[in-house]
């Protein structure tokens, strides 16, 4: 994923009207769709960092309801508080979209994330699984940051498997990225959340 570096999320995917709203859906495969992700933190390593998250499940061109953002909580999913930075708030993209909807229910059996960040793409493929079998060290012996987010991540993805939905990662130029990358911006300029909550779908 991609079939070569030459290729983009335009030219692998197209939008497809899916149950009640339009989906990037791959051209050859019904079966596979994208979500892009993005996070932002504004006064990134201060003590007043602000961040925000988004992802993108749709086109902007039908309607709205295709981006999804949010100021990142000070607690994380497991109730401690955590500073404020971009690649927490990557990883709350990237757990949002997974969480959002059913997605193993509307006959998908690949959901691809387009992720401009090395921190999320190489974390997921590579370094997660050295990492618990590092009993969650890294390789200087150092705990993981972000550890409760990966946590969480990794039990999603591993739920997703298990009910017949497979999560790839794609990094792709932050160009590429500009929608999920606006809407985090702004989402960081967003009122404090205190408590972590999913956002669910509603139909």
């Amino acid at each position: 994923m991609p079939p070569s570096a030459t290729y983009t999320p335009k030219n692998l995917f197209r939008d497809v009207l899916v149950d009640d709203c339009y989906q990037f859906v791959r051209c050859d495969d019904r079966e596979e769709f994208l979500i892009y992700i993005d996070g932002s933190c504004l006064n990134n390593g201060q003590a007043n960092a602000k961040a925000g998250w988004a992802f993108v499940f749709g086109p902007e061109s039908y309607d709205s309801e295709g981006v999804v953002s949010a100021r990142l909580e000070r607690n994380g999913p497991f109730g401690q508080m955590a500073v404020q930075t971009s690649n927490r708030a990557e990883l709350r993209a990237v757990l949002g979209a997974l969480r959002f909807r059913a997605w193993e229910n509307e006959g998908f059996n690949t959901m691809v994330i387009a992720t401009d960040s090395e921190y999320v793409a190489e974390g997921a493929t590579y370094w997660l699984r050295i990492w618990v079998g590092n009993g969650w060290k890294t390789t200087e012996n150092t705990d993981v940051k972000n550890k409760d987010l990966w946590e969480v991540i990794l039990g999603q993805i591993e739920l997703l498997h298990d009910r017949g939905l497979r999560v790839q990662f794609w990094r792709i130029p932050r160009q590429l990225n500009q929608v999920a990358d606006c809407a985090a911006r702004y989402a960081a300029e967003d009122q404090d959340r205190d408590r972590y909550r999913d956002i669910l779908w509603i139909a």
